[in-house]
């Protein structure tokens, strides 16, 4: 919303569209939100439950911990449903229909950054304007207009000003800018020759043609398994990374179950902060692997399915073995 905000105040996005592409945002924002929300459940929850003592009241009724892991596989399991729909089909979705909706207000003149005594950059002009007034149907008439071809240079660019002026759709759908009763400057040469023409209607073009919005071909707003598909290496990253946070609800939730089973001394929330460092941990590897495999250092495959199964390894089954493990298997060699 910040940053929305401020290009909304700079003018490169309308104010009436913020909601929109904020609700747009939302399922990108969910990619890295529906795990961390179960994660941080399972600690707060389950600490809460050892804080409280009874934990080991539902151990003494034979409820062990193998029974709190499937419990919160399940959840996972429904868990990455959302995620996978979220991810796979609302990502690509929002990402097309936010580009649709800014290709569009470019277009609507209801939404073109003109305001009175203020300086304005469409179609490759830059124009200053000194009233605006908006009609019903949305148009808007401008009065007293000053028009400079961007970037101005001393030679072969020109200036052009008239008393009023509006912006037009014609019949292909493109935007004009048509300015009536003016005159127009053109600097021909160094020396500061140039020409004057004086006129009665002036049309030029500040935007491309509604009919003619392609199919964005981004690789944000194009279908996941077109993607997985597509032999791009660019596309098939993208794809991977859409389907991490599947992997990483599963994944965060094996290794958030035994960082939960605090001491009822310990309180709480004595294992928090190692939880969020390990979460941290987890997207930063993620984010490492993806830019490597961009770069071309690391390989596209197993490319970033590699971190749920280096965190599976290295994180989660360690940290899900018996406190006294490596004791026992430590006996059992001397005994050997």
């Amino acid at each position: 919303m910040i940053r929305l905000i401020s290009r909304a105040a700079v003018g490169t996005v309308p104010v009436d569209i913020i909601t929109n592409l904020a609700a747009y945002a939302v399922p990108e924002i969910a990619m890295i939100m529906l795990p961390l929300t179960l994660f941080l459940a399972c600690l707060i929850t389950l600490g809460r439950i050892c804080s409280d003592s009874e934990m080991v009241v539902m151990r003494s009724i034979g409820f062990s911990p193998a029974n709190v892991m499937t419990i919160a596989m399940i959840l996972a399991f429904f868990t990455s449903i959302v995620t996978a729909f979220n991810c796979i089909y609302l990502v690509p979705w929002a990402s097309n229909a936010k580009e649709t909706l800014m290709k569009q207000t470019e277009n609507n003149p209801q939404f073109l950054p003109i305001e009175s005594g203020k300086f304005s950059s469409m179609g490759g002009y830059n124009i200053y304007i000194e009233n605006v007034e908006e009609k019903s149907d949305g148009e808007k008439n401008i009065a007293n207009v000053f028009v400079m071809e961007s970037p101005f240079a001393n030679v072969g660019n020109s200036m052009t000003i008239a008393d009023n002026g509006y912006l037009v759709h014609d019949e292909n759908g493109v935007l004009w800018l048509e300015l009536d009763k003016g005159s127009r400057f053109e600097v021909l040469t160094k020396d500061g020759t140039s020409n004057k023409a004086i006129f009665d209607k002036f049309r030029a073009p500040v935007a491309g043609s509604n009919s003619e919005l392609q199919e964005d071909d981004s690789i944000s707003s194009r279908d996941t398994f077109e993607l997985l598909n597509s032999g791009e290496k660019r596309g098939i990253v993208e794809a991977q990374w859409r389907l991490s946070p599947i992997f990483a609800v599963f994944i965060l939730t094996f290794i958030a179950i035994p960082l939960s089973m605090v001491n009822p001394r310990q309180g709480r929330f004595a294992r928090l902060m190692p939880a969020i460092l390990i979460y941290a941990s987890y997207y930063m590897f993620l984010l490492s692997c993806r830019n490597m495999i961009n770069s071309g250092s690391w390989p596209l495959y197993p490319g970033l399915f590699i971190v749920p199964v280096v965190f599976l390894f290295f994180v989660g089954i360690p940290l899900n073995l018996p406190r006294n493990f490596w004791k026992l298997l430590h006996s059992k060699k001397e005994a050997q």
